[in-house]
């Protein structure tokens, strides 16, 4: 259910400086299980710039999911990926980290392992030998992984919370940061 819709005025663009081009938008809606939920969206008409963001607008405890992908039937299962969150996939060696520049979203498996396989694909743009060996077994597994055929893990860490598997099958467990290891 949707609560509120925004679009805040700024005069300049942070990144090009064009003035009357930079927009923010965003609503604000309650997500079951999550509370009160931001979406923001700030772009750029001249410049092209773009950053989409989710963030809780609650505080919760800081948690891990594990979720297991057995089938095509999983690739559904929602994903929430604020800002703060941490992905892995430790059967394709990859852990996607929070920076500067980091995007929340909400999505499902399907959209989080093509998001994983477009970041793949940029790299290899730029790789050697070694490396594009090493890229393209990577997306010759999420194609498994997709089709089924290969069983993977997929793992959601946010020290802050706003970050989930929304499946009665995912594992949760909160984290104790104050714990070395």
């Amino acid at each position: 259910m949707r609560r509120q819709e925004f679009t805040l005025p700024i005069e300049r663009c942070p990144s090009c400086r064009a003035i009357g081009t930079f927009h923010v938008k965003g609503r604000i809606d309650d997500i079951p299980y999550f509370g009160e939920v931001m979406e923001t969206l700030l772009s750029c008409d001249n410049c092209n710039f773009r950053h989409a963001d989710v963030m809780c607008l609650g505080e919760r405890k800081p948690m891990r999911y594990e979720f297991r992908i057995t089938s095509e039937s999983d690739l559904v299962v929602r994903v929430v990926k604020s800002s703060t969150g941490t992905i892995k996939v430790p059967e394709l060696g990859v852990t996607i980290e929070p920076g500067p520049a980091s995007e929340g979203y909400v999505s499902n498996i399907e959209g989080v392992l093509n998001r994983i396989e477009q970041a793949v694909k940029l790299a290899l743009r730029e790789a050697n030998a070694a490396r594009r060996r090493s890229g393209e077994a990577v997306i010759e597994k999420l194609d498994a992984i997709r089709a089924g055929k290969l069983k993977a893990k997929l793992i959601v860490v946010d020290p802050f919370g706003h970050s989930a598997i929304v499946d009665e099958r995912a594992k949760k467990r909160e984290l104790n940061l104050l714990k070395a290891g």
